[in-house]
């Protein structure tokens, strides 16, 4: 599974935490993204990948059988779901686009917000309120990450 999320191209600066964006997720069943729709599903990427990492971060430590992530100010939604065996499925529109692991699913997620945030963020003004939120949901995501892979290191 792969996620990527990007600005869109039609931003005028200078860059806000606002901005709009696309998200684009590979999985082992198909893909999704926020491309070229109608209505248009572009999201304000920055609130929308940080409600995307708390969200799954959540679900993955709780005991909910679903989680649907709903993209901020765009119909674009990622739904997961807890099947036997220990796999999620990752399914848009309903449409089945990934089965994996929770930790395959973790690190996907991780590797593609920490991949956005690094190319992106530096463009953001030290006190824009989308960059604080990103940052901090990002780095609880990654000590998250982190606790889990020993845990499972450890068993």
């Amino acid at each position: 599974m792969k996620f990527t999320f990007s600005v869109a191209d039609d931003e005028l600066p200078p860059a806000s935490g606002f901005d709009l964006g696309h998200m684009d997720v590979l999985g082992s069943e198909g893909e999704a993204n926020s491309r070229d729709r109608t209505p248009d599903q572009a999201m304000m990427i920055y609130l929308s990948v940080t409600l995307l990492l708390d969200g799954v971060r959540h679900f993955l430590t709780g005991r909910e059988r679903t989680y649907e992530s709903a993209a901020v100010v765009s119909s674009f939604s990622l739904k997961f779901s807890r099947k036997k065996g220990g796999w999620l499925e990752t399914r848009h529109e309903s449409a089945l686009v990934d089965r994996s692991s929770e930790k395959d699913l973790a690190a996907a997620l991780y590797q593609g917000a920490d991949t956005f945030a690094r190319a992106t963020l530096r463009h953001l003004p030290l006190d824009d309120a989308g960059r604080g939120d990103l940052e901090a949901s990002l780095a609880e995501f990654g000590r998250w990450y982190v606790r889990q892979r020993l845990e499972v290191r450890h068993d």
